[in-house]
Parts: structure tokens; sequence; C-alpha cells
């Protein structure tokens, strides 16, 4: 009965930060994006698209870096592999939490229906790998890497989309125009290159001991 009130700790911590941060960053940009609702010309829609899709990203990244010390005790005790167990909770959180701020901020965009289905594939997509990377590379090499390795991960599969929408557009309505071809070549390539990476920095970090971040001495 220990074991499980200590887990429910972490757990109860992650979920309540998890949701403050979606009100403190949901709310504004949705409203923002309420005001300022996507442009109708392709370039416009294209840079809008993108930006937009940056912005969750960086939101999402903002919360696996709040929750990642959660990670310093174990929440399922009763495991062989308890950090593991652990950062999949994580990952599959902000994941959650990135799908409902991208939702409700497509949404008050007034994107086309099939450009925010676009924005919402893409967007889970990159959730959960950066996490999963950010989360194995600083158990690996610490927090400036890991800071680093997934700042970089995200420029490179926001890079991606753009490739894509460079090489489709859109529709003479905003719709998302999907075309097998570029999805081929340019997104799942960078997809499964993605996951590649993020799951073997998860792995690989969760045999390794974890390191110490020290706090800065004032």
């Amino acid at each position: 009965m220990t074991e499980g009130r200590i887990g429910a700790g972490p757990l109860e911590q992650s979920l309540s930060l998890a949701l403050k941060t979606l009100l403190v960053v949901g709310l504004p940009l949705s409203a923002m994006l309420l005001v300022f609702e996507s442009p109708k010309g392709q370039e416009a829609l294209f840079l809008y698209s993108l930006a937009h899709l940056l912005v969750l990203q960086l939101a999402a990244f903002w919360l696996i870096r709040r929750l990642r010390p959660l990670l310093d005790r174990p929440w399922f005790g009763h495991l062989d592999r308890s950090w593991l167990a652990s950062a999949a909770s994580l990952i599959a959180l902000v994941t959650g939490f990135a799908a409902l701020l991208t939702i409700a901020s497509s949404a008050a965009a007034r994107y086309d229906v099939s450009l925010q289905f676009l924005q919402l594939l893409s967007s889970l997509d990159i959730a959960w790998a950066v996490s999963a990377l950010y989360l194995g590379a600083d158990r690996i090499w610490g927090r400036r890497w890991a800071d680093v390795a997934a700042v970089g991960l995200i420029l490179a599969c926001v890079g991606s989309i753009a490739v894509y929408l460079g090489q489709v557009g859109f529709g003479p309505d905003g719709e998302w125009l999907v075309r097998a071809g570029p999805l081929i070549t340019v997104v799942l390539p960078s997809d499964t290159m993605a996951a590649v990476l993020a799951v073997s920095a998860l792995l690989v970090g969760s045999s390794r001991q974890p390191r110490v971040h020290l706090s800065p001495q004032s």
C-alpha cells in the first residue's frame, strides 16, 4: 500500500501541472487565434500554419521540461523498468496535452477541417517523439544536450512538414491536399527517423543511472 501512495504523488502532480499549463497556454493562444484567424492566401496560410505548429510543439516541450523532475523518484517501484514505465506515462500525458491544445487552437484559427486534421496528426507525431528523445537524452547526457536534441528534432519535424506543404500547397478554401508521393518521400522518412531516434534514446536512457542535476549556486 505504501508503494501505491508513493506512486500516486508524481502522477497527480503531473496531471495537475499539465492541466494548469493547458489553461495558461491554451486560453491565450485560442483567444489570439480567434482574433487573428487563418488567412486565405496560399503563402500566408503556409507561414501561419507552420508558425502555429511550431508554437504548439514549443508548448509541449516546455511541459515535458517541467515534468521531467517527477522522474527523480520511481512511480512504479514494483516494476523492473520503473523509470521507463514512468517516462512512458509522461510521454503519453504530453502527447494528450498537445492533442487538446491543437484541437482547441486549430478550431479557433478556423482552419478547414482537413487542415485541422493535418495539424493534429503533425502535432501528435512530433510531441511524442520530442518528449521521448528529451527524456532519454536527459538521462544519458544531461539537461543541456537534451534541450539541444529536443529543439533540433522540433525544427527538423516542422521543417519536413514545411517541405511537404511547399510541394503540395493548399486547396482553394485552405484545405489539406493529400498526395501520396510527397508523403512517402518527405514525411514518412522524417517520421521514421524521428521515431528511431526517440525510441533508441529512451531505451538506452532506461538502462543508465540517472544523472544528478545540480542547481546553480547563487
